[in-house]
């Protein structure tokens, strides 16, 4: 049975998506620390005890096997305000965008296969997604409207994946009054990137662009640990104190372009007759291309910095049915200073010079995090569950984009509970979050590639959360 459930553990596809917290992170994992606001530090009592305080582990007798059913609804909103010089560029300005707007539901499995050990030591594999994000939006249409072929609908996109497989080791000491743990992370990171890029040209308004679509996708993998320690202070107060290591997920890929050319033959004909080379006149041949668009590839690598953390908790104990958590983290997000896509091959199909990099300028900021949560038993069986939490945003206004929908300083609300029957456990988690709206008046940038996105932000998510946790 073991042998079974723990090869299904191992293999098992995992989809993940839940709350979001700073930056691309979620708020955390496992349905018991989300619904006690991710104060986990200190308690630790379960699988995902491998993500909040490894040394947790060391409280678990059995292996832990996860499966959460969430449904996801994001509601952010935005006012493009975009402009270069005070000209609009192709943005849909002054009016209030929304994206891709439904709510998921998508399994994620996940859990804690506990090894053979002996006496104090345990010895195991989790498996979690602490990376993940899921934003489309509509934003953007060349203001020349002699295009060949209609700009995609969905023309921003950032998709963000990373499974976390989990090798950990804890021991406790001083007749379990003392808890020791470290873990191994082994990342793997999938990444969908789309944006236009406006290529400028000698053609007069509305004509002085040329938009392009591009799209990275990169696969990769990425290696950190996180250790931790937790100590009874007495027999109802709980210490923990837990961190990870930064680290950096290298993606292989490739960036697709298509180019969406013009089909006007009184401008193309004035463009060549103005022509003094013939590299100028296959330039204007391309964008002026008869067929629908041109197309084509350029192999692509980034580095993904992920960051820093550290954390202390609290639990104590009200008795033997009521437990009350505090954590407070903080997370060193200026690890990620900018992403640098870096494209090999030639510029385009008729520019043999290098292609140039896609830049994406991020210039995050360390954050902290205060949560608070509690939990309490009314009988053996059944338990309710709370909790809050407070976290700034680390993106600045230089680089403030809808795409990440942190946007604001966040305030989540949990509420859950659980069931135990037997070796199976039912528990249910809901969760409001809320983001500090914000008006972006100017933008910072200075030529075509803009860093943030001036406008009108407004947010808020709505979570659910039911799993189910089978002890073996």
């Amino acid at each position: 049975m073991v042998k079974k459930v723990g090869l299904v553990f191992l293999v098992v596809t995992v989809v993940a998506v839940g709350a979001y917290g700073g930056g691309f992170a979620l708020s955390g994992v496992g349905s018991k620390a989300l619904g006690m606001g991710g104060a986990f530090r200190g308690l630790a009592d379960n699988w995902s005890a491998a993500y909040w305080n490894p040394a947790g582990l060391a409280q678990l007798r059995k292996s832990e096997f996860n499966v959460m059913s969430t449904s996801i609804s994001p509601r952010p909103e935005f006012n493009p305000q975009v402009t270069i010089g005070g000209y609009d560029v192709g943005f849909k300005n002054g009016v209030v965008r929304y994206p891709d707007d439904k709510t998921t539901f998508s399994p994620n499995v996940s859990g804690f296969l506990r090894l053979p050990s002996r006496g104090n030591l345990t010895f195991g594999v989790a498996l979690f997604v602490p990376y993940y994000l899921d934003s489309e939006w509509d934003l953007f249409e060349p203001i020349y409207e002699d295009i060949i072929e209609p700009y995609p609908i969905i023309d921003h996109k950032l998709k963000l994946d990373v499974i976390d497989i989990h090798p950990s080791l804890a021991k406790s000491f001083m007749d379990d009054r003392l808890m020791l743990g470290v873990g191994m992370s082994i990342l793997n990171g999938e990444i969908d990137y789309r944006k236009p890029i406006l290529s400028p040209t000698s053609l007069p308004r509305p004509h002085e662009n040329i938009a392009i679509d591009a799209v990275f996708h990169g696969e990769g993998w990425g290696y950190g640990a996180n250790a931790g320690v937790i100590y009874k202070l007495s027999d109802k107060l709980q210490l923990g104190i837990s961190g990870k290591t930064g680290t950096t997920i290298k993606f292989d890929g490739n960036v697709k372009k298509d180019l969406y050319a013009i089909n006007n033959i009184i401008l193309e004909e004035e463009a060549l007759e103005e022509a003094s080379t013939s590299e100028d006149s296959m330039a204007i041949g391309f964008i002026f291309s008869e067929i629908a668009k041109e197309s084509w590839q350029n192999e692509a690598k980034a580095d993904l910095k992920l960051p820093v953390d550290i954390g202390i908790g609290f639990a104590y104990s009200l008795g033997e049915k009521t437990t009350l958590t505090f954590d407070l983290s903080y997370t060193f997000w200026s690890r990620l200073d900018s992403v640098i896509i870096k494209l090999e091959g030639n510029n385009s199909p008729v520019d043999t010079s290098s292609a140039q990099d896609m830049i994406i300028r991020t210039k995050w900021e360390d954050i902290y995090r205060l949560s608070f949560g509690g939990e309490h038993y009314f009988a053996d069986q059944f338990s309710i569950r709370f909790g809050f939490y407070y976290e700034p945003s680390p993106i600045p206004d230089e680089t403030l984009t809808p795409l990440i929908p942190d946007i604001g300083a966040k305030y989540g609300t949990n509420i859950g509970t659980s069931l135990k029957i037997s070796d199976w456990e039912l528990g249910y988690n809901f969760e409001y979050v809320n983001y500090a709206s914000k008006d972006l008046i100017l933008d910072t940038d200075v030529g075509l590639d803009f860093d943030n996105y001036p406008g009108s932000y407004k947010s808020y998510c709505i979570t659910n959360n039911l799993s189910i946790t089978f002890r073996f």
